[in-house]
């Protein structure tokens, strides 16, 4: 049974080896591997320790999908939030994602200082550049040619959302 939890240490592993999964098929994330499960650990706690927005997919006791909007660090800055997202390939194209952008998107707004959501989404990635705009995302800008991987260029879309209206 599947279920959307907000994050916890205790599925610091799972978190770990799931963004590994997804940054290895080298298509829809910048890196293309995961981060070591210390700095991981690290970041989840700092997560909760913060109340930060962070949610994960669960399933059989393993996170299948994870969004989080972490705020930028730099004075001036610290009103935008960053988006990241990603599900295991046996769980996309079912709903998944918006449900887990939509709670953390909830979350993110309850975060006082957060005016805006700010993503990154490779141009390739249609089936994400298409719920991101559902749900209230704008296009701001475009990195041409911004990811060369394996010889084959991808344009880099630069997209946000406002928390707030000004």
């Amino acid at each position: 049974m599947m279920n959307i939890q907000y994050t916890s240490s205790v599925f610091a592993e799972s978190y770990c080896q799931a963004v590994d999964a997804v940054a290895r098929e080298r298509k829809y994330l910048g890196s293309t591997e995961g981060f070591p499960l210390e700095s991981t650990v690290a970041f989840v706690q700092m997560i909760e320790a913060k109340n930060l927005a962070q949610y994960y997919a669960i399933e059989n006791n393993r996170v299948v999908g994870w969004c989080d909007i972490i705020p930028k660090h730099y004075e001036g800055l610290n009103h935008v939030g960053v988006l990241g997202m990603g599900l295991l390939p046996d769980y996309r194209g079912k709903g998944l994602g918006r449900v887990l952008l939509t709670k953390t998107i909830g979350h993110a707004c309850d975060i006082n200082h957060l005016e805006k959501v700010e993503l990154e989404v490779f141009e390739s990635n249609i089936t994400a550049i298409s719920l991101y705009c559902k749900l209230g995302f704008t296009l701001e800008g475009k990195r041409e040619h911004g990811r060369k991987l394996d010889g084959v260029y991808d344009n880099i879309l630069l997209m946000s959302r406002f928390l707030i209206r000004q």
